[in-house]
């Protein structure tokens, strides 16, 4: 295999679970010595971002700016420099700078990873309106609608006034089109641009197919992020006991369901008065409101934590990790960090979490949405022995590094000799 020269594009404007993903991506091909690295990345990104990166190789930092949401990469600064590489990985949602590439030099690969659903709608991280109604295409009737489907929801759980609502309602008939027809104009030419496609689970790619058909016919494969990091601060022992807590790690978006947890721990609290459940990232917000307002006491909030030390040791140490999550997720990372520490999950049965989690063996699905089935899912849980030996062979077997790193190769390959 001769010397490929892969650019990378990441634009570093935040730092969550895509770019940690990322991260464990590169330092996996960093590894393989016939792969040579060059990293772009906006000259304001998140500094801890661009210091990683440099281990990886060398990195070049163009001007960024936002555009409804997606980043604008100044790729024209880095020409020469896409004009020697074999192939350009649009790492995470960088989307918009595909054609700017090909402007430079036609000939280049670009392969886009897709971690979100960034690339079927505006409004991407609310595309469903907390129920399945933008499911059935991009419109500009149907963002209008998931607009506001996501207000009354709010105001339902207690988040917005319903006087508020009542007025982004009205306005979102106006505001609706007007996004959409500068999402149309603003995607121009970007699936066109895009050789191949990188999806984090089966789900995921199933969405994008069913919105964007064409799709079918371009390269793509379905990779799971490898999850790697927990190990790096934790060293699970398989005899090490589970402790008496449950723990909540999504913070304080309602997409992530911690108003149907609290909903639904009453039930358990009865059943297991000495299980807490331990929240991250929502003391002194909405959600320890409900919690007092609902009069549950075996609650404990805790501010929101990077991934060190302490994060992957409270979680190590949990009796197990909820993830209730009520949108389809494009992959799920909680769950597998979980399983990562041999520690069982427990998800929602939407998207890609269904990928992740084995039931019985590394942890449970529960039915989205209602309290209740969330209640007996944790239960379930609490009532079974679980065996950290099983959970790591699931998870080694399901995630393993090596694979997952030759399965990138093999794909930019394929897009290769498309």
């Amino acid at each position: 295999m001769k010397l490929v020269k892969i650019l990378t594009l990441s634009n570093g404007l935040w730092f969550g679970s895509a770019q940690i993903s990322i991260l464990e991506f590169l330092e996996l091909l960093h590894s393989e010595p016939m792969i040579d690295l060059r990293m772009t990345v906006c000259r304001n990104g998140y500094k801890k971002f661009v210091h990683s990166l440099r281990s990886f190789g060398p990195v070049y930092e163009v001007s960024c700016y936002s555009n409804m949401g997606y980043p604008v990469m100044a790729v024209d600064e880095i020409e020469s420099l896409v004009k020697e590489v074999d192939l350009v990985w649009i790492t995470d949602v960088e989307f918009l700078a595909a054609p700017r590439v090909k402007r430079i030099r036609r000939d280049v690969l670009v392969v886009a990873h897709l971690r979100s659903h960034a690339l079927i709608c505006p409004w991407w991280a609310a595309l469903y309106g907390f129920r399945d109604v933008c499911m059935e295409g991009c419109s500009a009737w149907r963002i209008t609608r998931c607009k506001q489907g996501i207000n009354m929801e709010l105001t339902r759980i207690g988040v917005l006034s319903r006087a508020r609502a009542n007025l982004y309602y009205f306005l979102d008939f106006a505001k609706g089109p007007v996004e959409y027809a500068r999402w149309r104009s603003l995607m121009r030419g970007v699936l066109e641009s895009i050789d191949g496609f990188i999806a984090v689970s089966r789900s995921l790619w199933d969405t994008h197919v069913a919105h964007i058909p064409e799709l079918k016919g371009k390269p793509h494969a379905v990779i799971y992020n490898p999850v790697t990091l927990p190990l790096k601060y934790v060293e699970p022992d398989p005899n090490e006991p589970y402790g008496d807590y449950i723990l909540y790690a999504s913070g304080t978006n309602p997409v992530k369901g911690p108003h149907i947890l609290l909903d639904a721990w009453s039930q358990p609290e009865r059943e297991y008065p000495e299980i807490k459940l331990v929240m991250i990232g929502c003391r002194g917000s909405w959600v320890e409101d409900k919690a007092r307002r609902l009069g549950l006491k075996n609650v404990v909030f805790l501010d929101k934590m990077p991934p060190t030390r302490q994060y992957y040791n409270i979680m190590y140490e949990a009796r197990a990790v909820i993830m209730p999550s009520i949108v389809p997720e494009a992959f799920g990372r909680i769950p597998v960090e979980a399983n990562r520490l041999r520690v069982p999950a427990i998800a929602s049965n939407r998207g890609g979490l269904v990928e992740i989690v084995e039931p019985g063996v590394s942890g449970e699905i529960w039915g989205c949405c209602s309290p209740n089935t969330l209640a007996e899912a944790i239960e379930k849980v609490l009532q079974r022995r679980w065996s950290r030996e099983e959970i790591m062979k699931h998870v080694n077997a399901k995630f393993d590094p090596n694979k997952i790193r030759d399965s990138i190769i093999s794909f930019f390959k394929v897009v290769a000799n498309a």
